[in-house]
């Protein structure tokens, strides 16, 4: 049977990234995401998907979705989902994350990150997954200032702030739990947007000064000197080094390690082959600022001056959170990452490529408007499954079905008492039908065994199985009610 690798925080900026890289690498994985207040769980992550089909021109497989709560023991899973996991998950990678920097009412980011982390490990004992890709942070250095190995996990000088803290105590308790055969760290610095598009869903960190300045200049108006002083007066040295890492570099280098076992049971800090000043980010971000920004309107600049009263306040407190942020970092040593992955060295935070980052930041307006929820026109899985808990079905004649584009996934087609049924997962050792999401719904709808054929790939089988197989399929959306979806 198939493994899948469990992969939490999928929704997040490194989470989606690593979402594609590990579909495009055909790694077979279960996806646990919340529902929010404009999307289930399953549209979350098709929006995810469904963006990076439009930037590569081409369909992806999709994840097997599971809706969960990390705050709840377990995730949060119901009883078949945990015996569906027992049976066809062997991996969890853990990238779900609160970024608070500082505690809240709520209790973040302890809650997710070391309550969050304590239920996922429950979950994994409970279904029997015994192996563990943590995402930390190289922050878990705390406010040491000398070389931060990679074997390092030392409180020694206490923390900067409540994120990296809790941090460290989750990577400790990964480290501790007796009953994992394999534990590996990945420890990303501060992470930015893609290298080539400046991509990204989050705007904390580096972004953070350049959300709260750039709605209160004008770009005829910005002064690249008095940005860097300004910036001095908030307790920002402009001589201090900060490491800066793109999402896409980083998702690249973990899951090149992710496949390949012989790299796994090691820590790897995924950080930046050169530091970057504060006062050079400054000026390129006033730079930024100047090249990017629409000049505002007369009217856009009466009710400007109205806010500014009201916005200093708010920059100030914002800026007060990220003062422990913005202390110089210590250099971090990247034996095991250059060693591991030596086909991809760190992207250098030149210039140029930090206005990548910073046009894209602009450019979006920060993410406002967000974008429209995502709708799943067609369900491919209404199309298959019954309302049967999700147990397994196998047999001689047992075949895998992989659909990938919009409202995708994977199926094992059966019989079980005559009838054909679909349950999710692949099986391991069957042949494999495989085929896009508009040729299954073009099937739904005319039922052409011969067309199918000609539009569908059959890999591990005989051709005499293929005619069987697609057979099975068209009997078994027969039984289905197609014709609302």
């Amino acid at each position: 049977m198939t493994k899948y690798t469990i992969l939490t925080g999928a929704t997040g900026l490194l989470g989606s990234f690593l979402l594609r890289d590990l579909m495009i690498e055909d790694v077979p994985v279960v996806t646990l995401v919340r529902s929010s207040r404009m999307e289930t769980a399953a549209e979350r992550v098709e929006g995810v998907l469904q963006r990076f089909e439009r930037q590569l021109g081409r369909a992806l497989p999709r994840p097997i979705v599971m809706e969960c709560n990390l705050r709840e023991p377990e995730l949060g899973l119901t009883k078949d989902e945990k015996a569906w996991l027992s049976r066809h998950a062997d991996a969890m990678l853990h990238n779900a994350a609160s970024l608070s920097f500082v505690e809240t009412e709520s209790g973040e980011p302890y809650k997710s990150n070391v309550d969050g982390t304590r239920n996922a490990l429950e979950l994994c004992r409970a279904i029997g997954v015994r192996k563990f890709y943590h995402v930390s942070t190289a922050y878990v250095c705390g406010n040491r200032r000398e070389l931060i190995l990679e074997s390092d996990l030392i409180d020694k000088f206490g923390f900067g702030n409540d994120y990296e803290k809790s941090k460290f105590t989750s990577e400790k308790m990964v480290r501790e739990t007796p009953w994992l055969d394999s534990v590996t760290v990945f420890r990303p610095a501060i992470i930015v947007g893609d290298s080539t598009t400046g991509y990204t869903s989050t705007y904390h960190g580096f972004y953070a000064p350049m959300k709260i300045l750039a709605p209160l200049v004008d770009p005829q108006d910005v002064d690249v000197d008095g940005v860097a002083a300004f910036g001095e007066i908030l307790g920002m040295n402009p001589n201090d080094m900060k490491n800066f890492v793109p999402v896409d570099w980083i998702s690249r280098v973990m899951t090149a390690v992710i496949v390949n076992p012989r790299l796994h049971d090691e820590t790897y800090h995924l950080t930046a082959g050169n530091r970057v000043s504060i006062g050079e980010m400054s000026r390129l971000i006033a730079e930024g600022i100047c090249r990017y920004k629409k000049p505002r309107t007369k009217a856009e600049q009466e009710r400007a001056a109205e806010d500014m009263a009201k916005l200093l306040p708010t920059f100030h407190e914002q800026m007060e959170v990220y003062r422990a942020y913005w202390r110089d970092d210590p250099e971090f040593d990247m034996t095991n990452t250059l060693r591991a992955v030596p086909q991809f060295p760190p992207v250098p935070m030149t210039a140029d490529q930090l206005l990548v980052f910073i046009r894209f930041a602009i450019e979006s307006n920060f993410g406002w408007p967000k974008p429209k929820p995502t709708r799943i026109e067609f369900p491919v899985g209404a199309a298959l499954e019954s309302d049967e808990p999700m147990a397994d079905r196998a047999g001689a004649n047992a075949f895998g079905l992989r659909v990938s584009g919009v409202g995708g996934g994977d199926w094992t087609i059966a019989r079980a008492d005559g009838a054909p049924l679909a349950t999710r997962g692949l099986p391991v050792e069957a042949p494999l039908m495989t085929m896009n999401s508009r040729t299954f719904r073009a099937f739904c709808a005319d039922r052409s065994v011969d067309a199918l054929a000609a539009k569908a790939s059959w890999e591990g089988g005989a051709a005499s199985e293929f005619k069987s197989a697609l057979a099975t399929l068209r009997e078994l959306i027969a039984t289905r009610n197609t014709t609302n979806l």
